[in-house]
């Protein structure tokens, strides 16, 4: 009977031993799950914010002179060559008339005559274009070669005309040039004709600085389309959104472990920061920057420098 008795005695004991482990079990795997994020924060600025669009434009040089052929003939000499500098009233070409030319091979009928013609540049430039070379025949008010002034260079943007309303004569705008390179510029002139296939309106943008940039060089021209002043801003990293980019929020911290989910609304959107509408955060309040992604409504985290 005694050893019956304590037989009941151990079972119940053992049976004190399970609960109890288990109930230990249970509240460390409990306190496991608050994972503890690391994370680093901000706090909003106030600024600036512009909204941009971008349209392509090409380089283009608006003071250009032809050099053309006085008479009909042959080229006898070139003292320039493409990409050559000339100054007013440098001479160019050489021409010889084509009675001058029988004339003088004619050995029986030699009168001595020369028909040569001299040829000078008009403006000071660049050659950027040779269109006859030493020994050509020429017809009269034929090309011989093209002059360009480099401070004349400009950029076109062939803007559709519904967008008209974005351009103000005088207004800065960006130029994007290949190789991430970038030109101030302004807007000088909207020329009062339309293309006929596209239907575009073309605008003459004038780089503040003049640089030695080719003729039909591709570039993307930023236009500012809204600015907005004194707004409150963060940087992009600190808004969250969904797959749609429909809702937006950011994890603001209530104190120096607790991180909550508070919805916002986006305004203009920045290379690396987002104006924010609503709600007015304060300079004082706390946002994650980082270590934010995938965190819940409610967050432990810890702030690391």
């Amino acid at each position: 009977m005694k050893q019956r008795n304590l037989m009941l005695i151990l079972q119940g004991l053992s049976c004190l031993v399970f609960l109890f482990a288990c109930r230990n079990v249970q509240e460390t795997d409990g306190k496991a799950v608050r994972a503890v994020v690391p994370v680093t924060v901000t706090s909003v600025r106030t600024g600036i914010m512009a909204e941009y669009a971008e349209f392509p434009a090409t380089s283009s040089f608006l003071e250009k002179a032809v050099i053309k052929s006085p008479i009909t003939g042959y080229v006898e000499k070139c003292f320039v060559s493409a990409g050559d500098r000339a100054k007013m009233n440098e001479m160019l070409f050489e021409l010889r008339t084509k009675e001058a030319t029988i004339l003088y091979q004619d050995s029986v009928h030699a009168l001595g005559i020369t028909g040569l013609i001299q040829v000078r540049a008009s403006i000071e430039g660049l050659v950027s274009v040779m269109n006859h070379p030493k020994g050509d025949f020429v017809q009269e008010g034929e090309p011989l070669c093209t002059l360009v002034l480099p401070q004349s260079l400009v950029f076109i943007l062939e803007l559709p005309y519904e967008l008209k309303d974005y351009i103000r004569l005088g207004t800065e705008c960006i130029l994007l040039l290949p190789g991430n390179e970038k030109l101030n510029a302004s807007i000088h002139a909207v020329l009062p004709a339309m293309t006929g296939a596209s239907q575009t309106v073309r605008v003459i943008l004038q780089p503040r600085i003049p640089k030695p940039l080719p003729e039909n060089l591709m570039a993307r021209v930023k236009i500012i389309r809204s600015i907005k002043y004194n707004v409150l801003i963060l940087p992009k990293s600190s808004v969250l959104s969904d797959e749609v980019m429909k809702n937006f929020w950011v994890m603001k911290l209530i104190n120096d472990t607790i991180a909550v989910k508070v919805p916002v609304v986006a305004g203009i959107t920045g290379a690396d920061s987002v104006e924010i509408v609503s709600p007015v955060f304060l300079p004082s309040e706390r946002i994650l920057t980082s270590g934010n992604y995938g965190l819940g409504d409610t967050a432990v985290v810890r702030i690391i420098k």
